[in-house]
């Protein structure tokens, strides 16, 4: 089984069916779920990243494996990666928390794309898949996955060192004990979305449909305790519905 590695920012679909995703029916559409997001938008792959191909479909899809992500199937166009010879992977980078936070304050006003992590955005896909007709402003950022979503907001800031969904970020680092102080980068998480101390007074977050944005911390605690019940362990076997936990990362991730 060979490898590849991402040679430009590459969009993860779970579909192979690229030309259907960017285009639709009437060929200036993407498919959207019940929610309003891409419902065939997994992620996007960072530069440098290495797959696993299972299988290469047609002239440009591989079916690709990511096992840190789980076992679905996911699709990318070969055109953003390259084949190499082995399965090796570079040292992970030290980061600060600082900077890690630094750069998602640069972030701020980013809009909101289901599956983005990657703020600059894809060009390359109005030439791969070209629309048939111009696109309006929001469809033009979500065909080049100009955006970022909640749990995106992080994987970008720390080069893809981190799990890329919520899902992953729930069962990371460890819960916070009661009354334990909040440090900057804590994760206020819950099923679908992830927020992210920034210091004593504020967080900043990507949620739908805002983007990007720094809200007052007391603000938003208050909004998500009205309707969820806070736990110290996810991984109990009896889960309160909904809840909401806070979590620590692993600093050893980071210097």
């Amino acid at each position: 089984m060979s490898w590849i590695e991402i040679t430009s920012a590459a969009p993860v679909l779970n579909t192979p069916n690229f030309s259907y995703v960017f285009g639709g029916d009437s060929g200036t559409s993407i498919p959207l779920d019940a929610f309003g997001h891409p419902q065939h938008f997994e992620f996007v792959a960072l530069k440098k990243m290495r797959f696993k191909v299972v299988e290469e479909i047609g002239s440009y899809i591989l079916q690709i494996q990511w096992p840190t992500y789980g076992n679905q199937p996911l699709y990318i166009d070969r055109r953003f990666c390259s084949p190499i010879s082995r399965d090796s992977f570079p040292a992970p980078k030290k980061l600060s928390v600082h900077s890690i936070l630094q750069h998602m304050e640069t972030r701020v006003g980013t809009p909101y794309v289901w599956g983005g992590n990657w703020a600059l955005g894809i060009p390359e896909m109005l030439l791969y898949y070209p629309p048939k007709k111009p696109l309006d402003s929001r469809m033009q950022t979500l065909w080049t996955f100009q955006g970022l979503d909640c749990s995106g907001l992080l994987f970008e800031a720390t080069q893809g060192l981190t799990p890329r969904n919520t899902s992953h970020l729930l069962h990371v680092g460890r819960s916070l004990k009661t009354q334990e102080p909040l440090q900057p980068l804590d994760m206020i998480i819950y099923p679908g979305h992830v927020l992210f101390v920034r210091n004593e007074t504020t967080i900043i977050e990507s949620k739908s449909p805002f983007g990007v944005r720094i809200c007052p911390l007391t603000q938003r605690m208050e909004e998500i305790s009205a309707q969820r019940t806070l736990i110290l362990d996810v991984n109990c076997t009896k889960l309160c519905n909904p809840f909401f936990t806070i979590r620590r990362l692993n600093l050893s991730f980071f210097s």
